[in-house]
């Protein structure tokens, strides 16, 4: 595991979903798909974090290094951001 956690966000082309890029391995599987809170509630382990620990979240998919997070329409960008940065750095370091 690395010493540090790198967070890089992409656009989608919609503005209510980003693509969130890390230098931490987030899923062995192929993709993980939460289309609601209640799918991340009973999700693995990083869903859970997420969905529990971070308001605004509506939906999530995981790949081994990115997060596409789709967020509540009133939910702030710059803040999701920042929470979904401290909560990785959290849960891997």
């Amino acid at each position: 595991m690395s010493e540090y956690v790198t967070v890089e966000t992409r656009p989608t082309g919609d503005p209510n979903s980003l693509e969130i890029i890390t230098n931490q391995r987030l899923t062995t599987a192929e993709r993980e798909v939460y289309a609601s809170y209640d799918e991340g509630d009973e999700g693995s382990p990083i869903a859970q974090m997420l969905f529990n620990g971070i308001d605004g979240i509506a939906a999530l998919a995981i790949t081994e290094h990115s997060l596409l997070i789709t967020r509540d329409p009133d939910a702030p960008w710059e803040q999701l951001v920042d929470d979904v940065r401290d909560a990785l750095r959290d849960f891997f370091l």
